[in-house]
């Protein structure tokens, strides 16, 4: 298991059981913010900075250091924001089946500015589903890892949980290996 805290963010209400499983099987403790957060967050003005703030501040709870970020859906583009504002906070983030409007301004210069190792997982249910979005999500950061869940419909991390948990388990152990490479005072007090 990763040594640093996996947080799951969510958009609205409910994230308990929306990351049932990941709580269940990863210790992950779960986010849900006092606002909700649309796909559509160029919509309210606002909204976004303060979904992102206030997630931030719940990671300030960790007692050990940057955390794992699991975000799905409308979450993914605050995850996306969270990491480029907040770096310290992040060792990596995982988007399961992003909804993301990539016709936000500064949306392609806000995945430039992610340094944490991403990790962008997409369900396709059929082969000729379009992936053509979360795909380009993770080519637009510079550490971008893609993953497609055949023959799973969305949201994977419900429908096809041992996968989708077994493909975060060891990605955030690989962030964690690649921060420890770069970091070797981190390394020292593991």
């Amino acid at each position: 298991m990763p040594q640093h805290d996996l947080v799951c963010l969510h958009g609205g209400a409910g994230a308990d059981e929306w990351f049932a499983r990941q709580v269940e099987a990863l210790g992950a403790r779960v986010w849900e913010p006092r606002i909700s957060l649309a796909m559509d967050v160029a919509g309210v003005s606002g909204q976004l900075e303060m979904w992102v703030d206030a997630a931030s501040l719940a990671l300030r709870e960790s007692a050990s250091g940057p955390a794992h970020i699991v975000a799905t859906g409308a979450a993914a583009y605050g995850a996306i924001v969270l990491a480029a504002t907040h770096p310290d906070q992040v060792k990596s983030i995982i988007l399961g089946d992003p909804e993301v409007d990539t016709t936000v301004d500064g949306y392609a210069n806000m995945l430039r500015r992610v340094r944490a190792p991403s990790l962008v997982i997409a369900a396709a249910p059929r082969s000729d589903t379009d992936i053509s979005k979360p795909q380009s999500i993770a080519g637009g950061i510079a550490n971008g890892v893609f993953v497609i869940l055949d023959n799973a419909d969305a949201p994977a991390h419900r429908t096809r949980p041992d996968s989708f948990n077994e493909w975060a388990t060891s990605f955030m152990n690989i962030a964690e290996g690649l921060h420890a490479v770069g970091s070797p005072q981190e390394e020292a007090n593991a």
